[in-house]
């Protein structure tokens, strides 16, 4: 049975998997996200996820040097960034592999790797941020 419910299931269920699949309506071309059973542009509700490659660049960040409620299972401090997905312009939250804290530069490449984070007492697939 597949624990992820809603309009983003496809993505949750996909990041389970290993990859990184996005909606995009096929109204009118564009990509949606966040995720929705209709088209916030057209109205219409054909909807086709598609595989996006794990490629982005950095689009803004923060890092976080206090601790905070469902946080406790990330090491301190940790960078958060918000990830512009190569060649359709969805912006996803991301941690940042950065072992060496040096400050990410808006606009740099960015890979990514599909893994498990804890929040809470739940885990959950996510993506994880690096320099190539």
């Amino acid at each position: 049975m597949n624990r992820f419910d809603g309009a983003d299931a496809p993505y949750w269920t996909a990041l389970a998997e290993g990859r990184l699949v996005l909606p995009r309506c096929e109204g009118c071309d564009r990509w949606m996200w966040p995720a929705g059973h209709r088209c916030g542009h057209c109205g219409s509700t054909a909807v086709r996820w598609l595989e996006r490659e794990a490629r982005a660049t950095v689009f803004s960040w923060t890092r976080t040097w206090h601790r905070f409620v469902l946080t406790e299972a990330l090491d301190l401090p940790f960078t958060t960034v918000l990830a512009e997905i190569h060649d359709c312009g969805v912006r996803l939250l991301g941690r940042l592999d950065d072992p060496d804290r040096i400050n990410p530069v808006i606009g740099e490449a960015l890979s990514g790797r599909f893994a498990t984070t804890v929040v809470g007492d739940d885990s959950i697939p996510t993506i994880i941020w690096s320099r190539p």
